[in-house]
Order: structure tokens, then C-alpha cells, then sequence
């Protein structure tokens, strides 16, 4: 079993705002990133990060 420090973390960085967060779900960062795209209309990225 994988310890909760070694799981992957979902970076969400916005291009164009100081928006940047950390999820522990891909779900989460993808929900982040529609949604801040769609009010804003930034270009927003997703990295996968341990």
C-alpha cells in the first residue's frame, strides 16, 4: 500500500493570473481548470507532480 506522501498531486497553473493550487485528485484540478477557464477564458494547465 502507498503511503499518502507518495501519491500523485495535481498542479494547476493558470497562464495568465496568479491562480496556482495543488489537488491530490485529478478530478479536483480538472474541475478547477474547466471551471476558471470558462468564468475567465485563461489558458489554464494541469502537470502532474509527486
Amino acid at each position: 500500500m502507498r503511503s499518502a506522501q507518495n501519491e500523485p498531486k495535481y498542479h494547476v497553473v493558470c497562464r495568465e493570473c496568479p491562480v496556482e493550487r495543488l489537488f491530490g485528485t485529478g478530478d479536483d484540478a480538472t474541475a478547477l481548470e474547466r471551471t476558471h477557464a470558462e468564468e475567465t477564458g485563461h489558458r489554464v494547465v494541469i502537470g502532474r507532480v509527486r
